[in-house]
């Protein structure tokens, strides 16, 4: 252990007692945990971030909204935290909100899915509180909780625990010593678990010692899938294609948890990158605005094009998807209806 490792390992000890006294309380009933009449999906993971929960909520979203078509299912809504958003209480989207309203990954999906309604409350409780209370809870047939694994205050229906290929939960240990944020035994209470950004040469080697080092449940399943970066890259006034920008060297800005997939397809694809590197959710400033201004070309992630699109007519973005590999896919949405979710809305 050297000397950083030592000196962290104290608040990484202290850290894991809250977590679970904070744990007890719920386990015991001291703490209220909220069970809704909509039938809910929480995503999250026991990390920091950089699992992908975005685009596996957009995922879902695409799914929901395909099986709206049958008119016995209701509308799909999704409840963020709306991290790092500048306003305060229960929101609602609409066509007049701004990212600092929304946070920067509500207001992506909200901009991506305009027919989905999408809120953001600090206490989850009370976000729920008011999409069923409100006038169009009637159409209201299940809510997507983004990133609330480790808020307890609500049961969900269905709880999916993302983890990355490249920092599993179980390589992984608390903050500050590693990234977790959450205890690795409350991988236990997820129904489904989801490991994201494999690579596509997936060996089944890989799977097996995955699935091993994660030791699921019986009741759990484990399911792998990987990012889909799009060849088209849109700005706001015309398209990019990757294969313009092969054998150049592009300025990328990103202001994500884990944008180490994205240097890697960019570099398999001949692409030489000028990275600048943010923390996640950053609000960029005039003066970074500014310098990127004088630059030809920036290339960032969707996530970031909502925050920066308004100010910078050389910017594009890199579509992502979540796909599963085919040997998952259909084991994963046949496991969301065998646990009687998808069969209620």
């Amino acid at each position: 252990m050297n000397i950083v490792k030592l000196l962290l390992w104290p608040f990484s000890f202290i850290y894991s007692l809250v977590l679970r006294l904070r744990h007890w309380g719920y386990d015991s009933g001291f703490f209220a945990s909220t069970t809704f009449k909509t039938p809910t999906i929480c995503v999250g993971n026991l990390s920091l971030g950089g699992t992908g929960k975005t685009p596996m909520i957009e995922l879902l979203l695409r799914y929901f909204n395909a099986k709206e078509k049958d008119p016995s299912n209701y509308r799909v809504a999704v409840l963020s935290r709306g991290y790092g958003r500048k306003s305060k209480g229960v929101l609602e989207a609409s066509s007049l909100s701004t990212v600092e309203d929304l946070g920067d990954e509500p207001y992506q999906i909200a901009r991506s899915f305009p027919a989905n309604r999408v809120v953001v409350a600090t206490s989850r409780v009370a976000g729920m509180k008011y999409l069923e209370q409100s006038t169009l809870s009637q159409t209201l047939g299940l809510v997507l909780l983004d990133d609330a694994f480790q808020h307890r205050a609500i049961r969900p229906s269905l709880n999916i625990l993302l983890t990355s290929f490249h920092r599993p939960f179980p390589a992984d240990v608390l903050l500050p010593l590693g990234t977790l944020r959450d205890l690795p035994s409350r991988a236990s209470s997820a129904d489904l678990i989801v490991v994201t950004k494999c690579p596509l040469t997936l060996s089944n080697d890989q799977r097996v010692k995955l699935i091993n080092g994660i030791s699921p449940l019986a009741s759990q399943q484990v399911f792998f899938s990987y990012l889909s970066y799009q060849e088209k890259w849109p700005g706001l006034k015309n398209v990019l294609q990757m294969q313009d920008c092969i054998g150049e060297q592009i300025t990328l800005v990103t202001a994500i948890a884990n944008p180490e997939p994205l240097l890697a397809y960019l570099n398999a694809n001949g692409i030489d990158v000028l990275h600048k590197k943010y923390a996640d959710h950053h609000f960029f400033t005039p003066i970074e605005i500014e310098e990127f201004a004088a630059i030809p070309k920036i290339i960032c992630t969707e996530k970031d094009f909502v925050k920066l699109k308004y100010s910078l007519e050389n910017l594009y973005y890199i579509p992502v998807e979540h796909h599963f590999f085919k040997e998952d896919e259909i084991g994963f949405y046949q496991a969301m209806s065998a646990l009687q979710v998808s069969k209620r809305i």
